[in-house]
């Protein structure tokens, strides 16, 4: 039995170097494992998910897609009735979750650009028709209608948007054919240039322009033509709107961090949860084998962790969004994990406390539930959990509310969603082992369903072999030393004590022994969301770039609006250097104006945004509100940056013309 693996598969846990040609590789099935002999290598940088990265010959793939394995079953239904599908009929099914999190995010980006450009294009508008107010005025007195001067709007406006969407679009496609350049791995077949998906934008653009136009018809048709004989300054009012364009431009930007940290919140392992979960998967090890774990070094505490999914009461689907239910495929049904173990860990509780939970769990069939559960079902401690099994309802006190993240544990651990049973859950519920054994012995005997015809439902979250004892141990849970996991660090500490069980448990055959630690898991979690909430707060940034621009066009009617103060200034001996720093300041202190209003506005809009994406995802997380002040205050800081490098030279720029001309003197 021989395969060929992606490199990438066997060095993304960081296990150091790729182990030699001639390697045994173990394949753990749903009843079973196999061995494999790895014989090449495919160099790949990122496999996608779903996508294979293991090819086997045939008859390794026979065998792992034997009945009592299952591996690959799935490829193989995957197929159509000749066998072969194209990459187009099968693209949609592999997107990475970058791709998914940044679609749920796409259409508040979109309006994010489609406001900023609007405001943008309004203020530069309003900027210059208030430089031009006398122009106008004069016009109006030789003849200008209000039809004309509207005219005029227009076509200023259409001009300068068909201008700005022919230089973004040329600047934006050469960005994309250098970028995809730099990494011919991961864009094999290179750039792919949508043309509806740029005249669309083309369109919008001029949309944008359009509504720009309209808000512009009022300053623009109130000129009167006495105005040619005033020349008046309107500072306020300029400032005033692009306060409000760099208010879009931050806002967008604050949206994205909002949005990205309340969703990311609820995934992020609570420190309580005990340092490791240890999985002993397909068949586990017997229970007696469990006394060689009892001096591992490095480990302070070790107890078994059982696992039970169990339907509640009363049953009710699990709903998925934008998934319909397959023709005769039982529903899966909205559940609680039980988890039963005599080690109950010193949670944060909402409601209760450790020692009066510890005790009623370990006196009678009470339980503990989380916050999210608690919310979810409107339960608090004191009520019960209704819980259908065999057929037959089962109450369980709730004797406290943890407060506890627990989402990305309980999934890279495999303690839930294995083999037909639901990978999503009301929470984890903790009880005795006794509890859990009682519920167990109760039976998997579910009601009759249309036509009488009583179904067997699986109810462990575990099948184990016909052969492999009932009383196996699936899954461990542990606590390190503290002067072991500060000698080491997470990782290496993992590994060590990984190895460490292995050997004491004298490398089991039944199973595969691997170690999943919270912080790892924690470390993991953070960096993804970072990867993704930053590739898509980057987005706006580009905004705020381009409305640092727009002050370009505010300096240049500060500058003409304020000659004659220059004027006395000069007179009374002010340099060219305070003069300019007079600019510079007004700049500044219109862009932490907009900064102001834009973290307002933007912490709502992610705020809500956050929400909207929780209630189209799949499953239920906790609501959660989180305002990440270290990303922000690095993105005001960038902000202030953007605006200083451009109203710095700009300001000394329009100085220097302005004393050139004489108008400053």
């Amino acid at each position: 039995l021989e395969v060929v693996a992606v490199k990438s598969v066997l060095c993304r846990f960081g296990r150091g170097d790729l182990p030699p040609l001639g390697t045994d590789l173990k394949f753990v099935g749903r009843r079973g494992t196999m061995t494999a002999v790895l014989v090449g290598y495919l160099d790949g940088v990122r496999v996608l998910p779903g996508w294979p990265d293991v090819f086997a010959n045939a008859a390794a793939f026979d065998a792992l897609s034997a009945e009592e394995h299952g591996t690959l079953s799935l490829w193989r239904d995957a197929l159509d009735a000749d066998g072969v599908r194209t990459v187009a009929d099968i693209a949609d099914e592999f997107t990475t979750d970058a791709g998914r999190d940044f679609g749920r995010a796409q259409t508040l980006l979109l309006w994010a650009a489609a406001l900023t450009a609007l405001c943008l294009l309004v203020n530069s508008l309003f900027l210059s028709i208030e430089a031009s107010r006398r122009q106008i005025a004069v016009l109006r007195t030789v003849g200008l209608t209000r039809g004309g001067v509207a005219r005029l709007v227009l076509a200023e406006s259409l001009l300068a948007t068909a201008v700005g969407v022919a230089a973004g679009g040329i600047v934006a496609i050469a960005a994309l054919w250098a970028f995809v350049g730099t990494d011919k791995t991961m864009f094999p077949t290179g750039p792919a240039l949508s043309l509806p998906a740029i005249a669309w934008a083309a369109l919008g653009a001029l949309a944008v322009a359009f509504a720009a136009t309209l808000l512009l018809l009022k300053p623009a048709l109130s000129v009167r033509p006495l105005e040619a004989a005033s020349d008046a300054p309107r500072l306020a009012r300029r400032r005033s709107g692009m306060a409000v364009a760099f208010a879009f431009g931050f806002g967008a930007f604050i949206a994205v961090e909002v949005w990205g940290a309340s969703l990311m919140k609820p995934f992020v392992p609570s420190p309580e949860w005990p340092d490791a979960i240890v999985s002993l998967l397909p068949a586990g090890v017997p229970r007696t084998a469990l006394a060689s774990l009892s001096n591992i070094d490095g480990v302070a505490r070790l107890a078994e962790l059982r696992p039970l999914q169990i339907p509640l009461f009363p049953e009710e689907p699990i709903r998925m969004p934008g998934r319909p239910a397959a023709p005769g495929v039982p529903p899966m049904l909205r559940n609680a994990l039980l988890l039963g173990s005599d080690w109950l860990p010193r949670f944060a509780y909402a409601e209760g406390s450790h020692d009066e939970a510890e005790q009623a769990i370990v006196d009678t069939d009470a339980c503990v539930i989380t916050a999210m559960m608690s919310m979810g079902l409107g339960l608090h401690k004191g009520d019960s959990l209704a819980l259908s099994i065999g057929g037959e309802t089962v109450s369980l006190p709730i004797a406290g509310i943890a407060d506890l993240n627990w989402h990305m544990v309980t999934s890279r651990g495999l303690v839930r969603g294995l083999n037909g049973a639901p990978p999503s859950t009301e929470g984890p519920v903790f009880v005795s082992p006794a509890t859990l054994e009682a519920l167990r012995k109760k039976g998997v005997k579910a009601p009759p369903r249309e036509g009488g015809v009583a179904e067997r439902r699986e109810e462990n979250a575990v099948r184990r072999r016909e052969s492999a004892p009932t009383t196996s141990a699936t899954h461990l849970w542990l606590d390190y030393e503290p002067s072991f996991l500060a000698e080491h660090g997470v990782f290496p500490a993992g590994r060590i004590v990984e190895d460490r069980i292995r050997e004491a448990l004298d490398d089991p055959q039944t199973c595969t022994v691997r170690l999943h630690a919270r912080d790892e898991i924690s470390d993991g979690t953070l960096a993804h969301g970072s990867n993704i909430i930053g590739s898509m707060a980057r987005i706006p940034f580009l905004f705020i770039a381009v409305l640092s621009l727009g002050f370009v066009a505010m300096l240049v009617a500060d500058t003409d609006a304020s000659k004659r103060e220059f004027a006395v200034l000069r007179a009374v001996g002010a340099t060219q250097g305070q003069l300019a720093a007079r600019l510079v300041r007004n700049a500044l202190c219109t862009a932490l104006a907009g900064m102001v209003l834009g973290l307002a506005g933007g912490t709502i809009v992610g705020a809500l945004t956050a929400g909207a994406t929780r209630a189209a995802m799949p499953w239920t997380i906790p609501s959660c509100f989180v305002v990440p002040w270290g990303p922000v205050a690095l993105g005001a800081a960038i902000a202030i940056a953007f605006v200083a490098a451009v109203a710095i030279p700009t300001s000394m720029a329009l100085v220097r013309k302005a004393v050139r001309d004489g108008l400053a003197r």
